[in-house]
């Protein structure tokens, strides 16, 4: 079983020294436990050398770092090895190196399958990709909980469909897509469509198995499952790793280079596509977020979550919120929950619930800057859960939004 909530938060510094705040921001990055913080700590002060080199003893752990860290990686999402893991700075460098890694297999016409609740760091990649390839982008249609369609994604797919590419729950709406049901479709239409997934909003919260779901490419953060800053990962299938043009160039992924046939020889993967000194101490931090996260469980973590958002919809409900409140997803149980006050700016309340009752929510766009075609608004205001939140800090949440009769008051006192 999950260990008490109590003994959960006690392993979080940013809640012991801040007992009073809320913090219902987790969408955007989730708190980090002390065996993360004295990680990245520890590499700096104990091990300190760069990698790819094994001349010294520090510099031979740096190396045993990497190793031991991909290989944690290659089990956590069930990769078939570790050299289909890509360490890279984070979702956004991934899923740029997929789009931009495969746009020479992408011809004038080939279409791009995507949904309109994607991240900007999904969308513009290919958007950009699509204009200089002549290519043709198709928004992939979404059922009434904005999950998406299967039946009528399989009508779209054809010869010409190179790249189909979502996430497994948007960071706006929370709608869960079926990734293994959906590529398995996928496959049986056009089984040498590029499937790619963005997996930033899911890595910490549900089970990923890229071998059960049989994706070509899955990007994630890190810091969206109480890891480090600046640290991501690119899984690829090994026969497109091959294929993929590198992104950035620079030192460790070059064999060899010859100026005057101005060509180089490429490391093979996963170096080849690792240019650059690595962030070692946060990789070394990142190893021991995973062991935060398999030591709770993913599967309790999800079953946690999802108590948490079924709680915070029937205290919804019950108090009536939805006559003061415009709430776009409770239908789901992803631990989102997006919402306006109807009639007052997003920000306000945000900055109200922050200055008043300590609640840390985020409002605006969140880089999704299409969902106003789906919900027909482009702000909002959103409040992510984590395994740390709790069902009192949810009815601290209620209590404030049944005080929407006094918000501006609150703003101008």
């Amino acid at each position: 079983m999950m260990p008490k909530i109590k003994n959960i938060r006690e392993q979080f510094p940013y809640l012991n020294k801040n007992k009073k705040t809320i913090y219902f921001d987790n969408g955007a990055t989730t708190l980090k436990p002390e065996t993360v913080i004295k990680a990245e700590s520890d590499y700096l002060t104990y091990i300190a050398a760069n990698p790819h080199s094994v001349d010294y003893e520090s510099a031979f752990e740096a190396n045993e770092v990497l190793l031991k860290t991909r290989k944690l990686v290659k089990e956590f999402i069930n990769a078939d090895n570790e050299k289909e893991v890509i360490f890279t700075s984070g979702a956004t460098e991934s899923l740029n190196q997929v789009a931009f890694g495969i746009e020479d297999l992408i011809s004038e016409n080939d279409e791009i399958l995507i949904t309109n609740l994607e991240h900007s760091s999904e969308l513009l990649p290919w958007v950009i990709v699509a204009k200089k390839k002549k290519a043709i982008i198709k928004e992939i249609p979404l059922n009434n909980d904005l999950s998406i369609d299967v039946d009528k994604l399989m009508k779209m797919i054809n010869k010409k469909t190179k790249v189909v590419t979502f996430s497994t729950v948007s960071n706006t709406i929370g709608a869960w897509n079926d990734s293994q049901a959906i590529i398995k479709a996928i496959r049986k239409k056009n089984p040498k469509v590029i499937v790619a997934v963005d997996a930033a909003q899911s890595i910490g919260h549900i089970k990923t198995d890229v071998k059960n779901w049989d994706v070509d490419f899955l990007s994630f953060s890190a810091h969206k499952m109480y890891g480090p800053f600046g640290v991501g990962v690119l899984y690829g299938k090994e026969e497109y790793l091959e294929q993929l043009t590198p992104f950035k160039y620079g030192g460790g992924m070059s064999a060899s280079i010859n100026l005057k046939e101005l060509s180089y020889e490429p490391e093979p993967i996963p170096a080849r596509l690792e240019a650059g000194t690595p962030n070692i101490s946060g990789i070394y931090a990142f190893a021991k977020a995973i062991e935060f996260i398999n030591d709770l469980g993913i599967d309790k973590i999800h079953e946690y979550e999802t108590g948490l958002k079924e709680y915070a919809k029937r205290a919804i409900l019950t108090n009536e919120l939805e006559k003061e409140f415009d709430f776009y997803n409770l239908e789901n149980d992803s631990p989102i929950i997006l919402f306006n006050a109807k009639g007052l700016n997003p920000q306000d309340i945000a900055t109200y619930l922050a200055n008043d009752y300590d609640i840390d929510v985020r409002s605006g766009a969140h880089c999704a800057r299409l969902t106003d075609e789906v919900i027909k608004t482009k702000i909002t205001i959103r409040a992510s859960l984590a395994v740390y939140n709790t069902t009192k800090e949810i009815d601290t949440l209620v209590e404030a939004l049944k005080n929407s009769d006094h918000f501006l008051d609150h703003l101008f006192k």
